[in-house]
C-alpha cells in the first residue's frame, strides 16, 4: 500500500552524506540529462528514499533556484505531504510489490503529468518486487513515457532482475561518516553530545539507526555484554558465563542488541590494540583499555570472527545458549594454547 512521503531537507546542500551521488544528480539536472530510470542502492538508513523525494521536489519546484527548492510552493508542499498527483511512492502490499500495483502505476504514467513538470515514481524497497511485477515493468523501462522518472530504492540491487539493472542507472550509496551523524544529532536533532557520540559510533553509518538509538535501553544490555566479553577474554568462570548467557537468551527482543553490543565491544578492543583513535565507545574507555592491555590481539580477533560466525549461524534456529556456551569453551581453550 502506498504511504505518505517524508519531510525533507530543503536542498541538496543539507543532504547528509553521499556527496558524490548528490553531485551526479545535481549535474544531471543542470544539464537536463537525468536518466529516466535510476537505482538508488545502499545500506538502510542513509537517506535513499529521502533523496528520491528531494529529487522529485527539485524537478517540480515552482521557484527552484539551482540546487535549492523553495519548500513553500504548492508542488513542494504536496510532495512533502505525499499528496501530489504526479509523485507516487509504491511500497509492498503485504510481503511484495505486486503486479496489480505495477499495472496501476503503468496506467498512470501513460498520460502526461497532471500538474507537475515531471512524474516521479519511487519503488521502495524495490527488491520486494515479485518476479511477474518486475517483468511487467520491463517495457516501460525500455520505452519510458516522456517526462517520467522511475526510482528503484534498494539495499540489495543484485536481487533485482538483470534486465531491470541493465535498463537503469545505478547510483551506489555508502554509509554516512560517524562525525557527520554526530554533528547532525547535536545540531539538528537536539541530542546531548554524549548520547550523540554513542549513537553515531553504534550506527554503522546509518542515520536511521542513530535516530532510533535509545541509550536507556542500550546501556544495561551493553553492561551484560561487557561482562560476558570480560569473562571470555580473561578465561573466567564458565558457570558465570553460562548464567549470563541464560539470562541473555531469555529476552528475545534484547538478544540481537546484545549480540551487536558484544561485537561492538570486541571491535573497540581491537581498535584499542591497533588504532586507539578509532574507539567509538569512549564512555567506557577505561574498561576497554584495561581489558585490552591484558588481552593478546589474536584473542580479540579470534573472538570477533567467532561471534560474527555465531550471529550468522543463529539465523538457522540453533539453540542460542548452547551456541554461546560452546563459543565460550572454544575461545577460552584457544587462549590456553
Amino acid at each position: 500500500m502506498d504511504t505518505p512521503l517524508t519531510t525533507l531537507p530543503p536542498n541538496l546542500d543539507r543532504f547528509l552524506g553521499n556527496a558524490r551521488v548528490v553531485e551526479i544528480l545535481r549535474r544531471a539536472i543542470e544539464l537536463d540529462r537525468l536518466p529516466h530510470a535510476l537505482i538508488f542502492a545502499g545500506p538502510s538508513g542513509v537517506g535513499k528514499r529521502t533523496l528520491a523525494i528531494l529529487l522529485a521536489q527539485l524537478l517540480n519546484c515552482e521557484s527552484r533556484s539551482g540546487k535549492l527548492v523553495c519548500g513553500k510552493c504548492s508542488g513542494c508542499r504536496k510532495i512533502a505531504q505525499g499528496s501530489h498527483p504526479d509523485v507516487r511512492l509504491v511500497e509492498p502490499d503485504g510481503a511484495f510489490i505486486k503486479i496489480e500495483q505495477i499495472r496501476s502505476m503503468i496506467g498512470e504514467i501513460a498520460y502526461q503529468p497532471f500538474e507537475a513538470k515531471y512524474r516521479v515514481v519511487i519503488l521502495d524497497p524495490a527488491e520486494q518486487l515479485k518476479v511477474e511485477a518486475a517483468n511487467c515493468m520491463l517495457k516501460t523501462l525500455e520505452e519510458p513515457p516522456s517526462r517520467t522518472i522511475i526510482i528503484l530504492v534498494t539495499s540489495n540491487p543484485y536481487a533485482l532482475l538483470t534486465t531491470i539493472q541493465s535498463r537503469s542507472r545505478l547510483l551506489q550509496f555508502t554509509g554516512i561518516s560517524q562525525d557527520s551523524i554526530e554533528t547532525f544529532l547535536v545540531q539538528h536533532a537536539g541530542w546531548n553530545p554524549g548520547d550523540a557520540h554513542l549513537a553515531a559510533a553504534l550506527s554503522r553509518g546509518s542515520l536511521g539507526n542513530a535516530l532510533a538509538f535509545e541509550a536507556g535501553s542500550y546501556l544495561p544490555v551493553r553492561a551484560r555484554a561487557l561482562s560476558f566479553v570480560s569473562l571470555l577474554l580473561s578465561r573466567g568462570s564458565f558457570a558465570e558465563a553460562s548464567r549470563l548467557a541464560a539470562s541473555t537468551v531469555k529476552d528475545k527482543e534484547a538478544f540481537p542488541i546484545w549480540m551487536d553490543a558484544v561485537l561492538t565491544i570486541l571491535q573497540d578492543l581491537f581498535y584499542a590494540k591497533t588504532a586507539p583513535g578509532r574507539i567509538g565507545q569512549r564512555d567506557i574507555l577505561s574498561d576497554l583499555t584495561t581489558l585490552a592491555d591484558r588481552t593478546p590481539t589474536g584473542a580479540v580477533a579470534s573472538a570477533v570472527r567467532a561471534f560474527d560466525k555465531l550471529r550468522r549461524g543463529l539465523r538457522q534456529n540453533v539453540n542460542r545458549q548452547i551456541a554461546l556456551e560452546a563459543l565460550f569453551l572454544s575461545e577460552t581453550a584457544k587462549q590456553v594454547h
